[in-house]
């Protein structure tokens, strides 16, 4: 995560470190009604702190040009052609399957939420419509990714294991969206603000699910034993 935290530092200063730093801390609490009251206060606070120091310290003034080429894309580019290809997990079978998983995973966000930030629908949308749509683009993705990664070969328990990894890391982020389209720091023409803020939560998280692939593969024991996949002409098999 260096370059994402350092893209915080750079563009919002210990404000944004600490929010990133809340939503990787929380991931690690187990999730209870205390907890889940304790958060929407905290979050409710931070970021009401973090857009009033924002505010104070620079002119915000966002357009629709940097929503369209928000450095999201552009990672998500990176990561799919440069990073994951150098992956490599515990035996050749693994590899093939999540690095598979992985670029059906960083292609469904970038794929969704590029047709979602062109057609532009958001400029229009009060609260209510823009939280709907949102929530709703989450579902899309999830969908999208854990289809394409079954038709190219990638083993249920993995998409399983990976889902139940990454659902404290996507409930934060809904958590995180919802406070910033209620917060009345975000309020600009045509929701720029808003979208330009929820992507830069976006991009601070995806990676997390790169760097947790690992462990997720790892808890996996026995359960691809025996397991097959083609890959380029060649068949690779778990070992037993």
């Amino acid at each position: 995560m260096d370059i994402n935290i350092l893209k915080f530092v750079d563009n919002y200063g210990p404000g944004g470190v600490a929010l990133l730093i809340l939503v990787f801390l929380a991931n690690s609490i187990v999730k209870s009604k205390w907890f889940s009251e304790w958060w929407s206060r905290m979050t409710d606070r931070i970021i009401e702190w973090f857009m009033k120091r924002k505010t104070k310290n620079a002119d915000i003034d966002i357009s629709e040009s940097d929503i369209i080429n928000h450095d999201l894309f552009n990672y998500i580019d990176f990561w799919i052609n440069s990073k994951i290809p150098t992956l490599e997990f515990s035996s050749e079978y693994r590899t093939i399957v999540f690095k598979r998983y992985l670029s059906s995973f960083l292609k469904s966000y970038q794929e969704v939420i590029f047709k979602f930030v062109s057609d532009g629908d958001y400029k229009s949308m009060d609260q209510s419509e823009l939280r709907k749509s949102l929530l709703e683009l989450t579902n899309s993705i999830i969908s999208s990714y854990e289809k394409r990664s079954e038709l190219l070969g990638v083993p249920s328990i993995v998409i399983s294991k990976m889902k139940s990894k990454n659902n404290d890391t996507i409930y934060l982020t809904i958590e995180l969206i919802q406070n910033i389209i209620n917060s009345n720091f975000y309020q600009s023409e045509n929701n720029f603000l808003k979208m330009f803020s929820i992507l830069n939560i976006i991009l601070s998280v995806l990676e997390s699910t790169i760097n947790s692939s690992e462990v997720v593969c790892k808890s996996i024991n026995g359960q691809l034993k025996g397991f097959k996949i083609e890959d380029r002409g060649k068949i690779y098999t778990e070992p037993y």
